[in-house]
């Protein structure tokens, strides 16, 4: 079975730039009720954590905690089409906010 492609999400950024991205919130909505600290890097991943049934991310992706406890952090102002900003409660993400 062929896997789908989606075509990249295309926005134009607040200053401007073109910024697109192939990923949506909705493609991470498997990460909702995780605590973050159990959620491996790719980098960090092997074929043993695999066999546990661990949550290993897609290559090049981060999480950032955009919300946590209700507070606001301060988010780097560049864009990133890998980051995943999250809102977390006691580190367990509640939702996914934006990637990027």
């Amino acid at each position: 079975m062929g896997i789908i492609f989606k075509t990249p999400r295309i926005v134009v950024g607040p200053y401007g730039k073109v910024v697109s991205t192939a990923k949506s919130c909705e493609d991470f909505a498997y990460l909702r009720g995780l605590n973050v600290n159990d959620i491996i890097l790719f980098e960090d991943g092997n074929d043993t954590l695999v066999d546990e049934g661990r949550i290993i991310l897609p290559r090049h992706y981060i999480i950032f905690a955009g919300t946590k406890d209700g507070v606001i952090q301060f988010k780097p102002y560049e864009f990133n089409e890998y980051r995943i900003v999250v809102s977390t409660y006691n580190d367990i993400i509640g939702s996914i906010d934006s990637i990027g």
